[in-house]
């Protein structure tokens, strides 16, 4: 009895720190957020006017885990997957590390371009599964902060959303199918969505720019 008693305040330890983590996690992707609404609001306005739709906060299986995707928005022209960055300061570069100033502070950050190429070769990797790879997919990167001073080309502020999306090419493809085929394999499970969420590893195997799929 006294060795259950002891496993089961472990369990219950590991399980009181492990929530401990991820709220703090919650805590960082909130601010993120913040950016990730502003921009689903230009996304749908542009659905609604042009036809089409938008899933926000889309987890996709990849590998034996799963990948999250901020946006993506389905019409005539195909598939478009948004990536949010709600970062300030200014941003410059264009290579694997953009350079973020803030005031008297020099961060370095990960081309958001590249993190997004990963989701554009796997919502690519769903779609060929469900025999519609020839539906296009683009990758845009929009960087929602009015704080933001970009010199670079690795993505385009919020104020240049609308004009963006009007210049997407009417390619006529069946955008329906391709939505159903990933609605069909979305990850809805809220525990691997946590997992998702919390495990360390996450930020290191998004930056893998050029994923093989089976």
């Amino acid at each position: 009895m006294p060795g259950l008693q002891m496993a089961a305040w472990i369990a219950a330890g590991l399980v009181g720190l492990f929530l401990l983590l991820w709220m703090g996690n919650r805590c960082a992707k909130h601010r993120g957020r913040v950016g990730e609404r502003m921009v689903a609001a230009q996304l749908r306005r542009f659905a609604r006017k042009h036809g089409g739709k938008v899933c926000s906060n889309v987890y996709l299986p990849l590998y034996a885990g799963t990948c999250e995707i901020d946006h993506l928005l389905f019409g005539s022209f195909g598939v478009l997957v948004v990536e949010t960055k709600h970062v300030g300061g200014e941003i410059s570069g264009n290579g694997s590390q953009l350079r973020q100033v803030m005031g008297s502070k020099t961060h370095q950050l990960y081309n958001p371009q590249l993190q997004n190429k990963t989701h554009v070769d796997n919502v690519r990797h769903h779609l060929r599964k469900a025999g519609l790879e020839r539906i296009p997919v683009q990758g845009l990167v929009v960087f929602s902060n009015p704080r933001a001073v970009l010199h670079t080309q690795a993505g385009i502020p919020l104020s240049r959303l609308q004009d963006t999306l009007c210049r997407l090419p009417d390619a006529r493809q069946p955008w329906k199918q391709a939505y159903a085929a990933l609605r069909a394999v979305q990850v809805r499970n809220p525990l691997r969505q946590l997992w998702h969420d919390w495990k360390p590893h996450r930020k290191k195997r998004e930056q893998k720019t050029d994923p093989e799929y089976s």
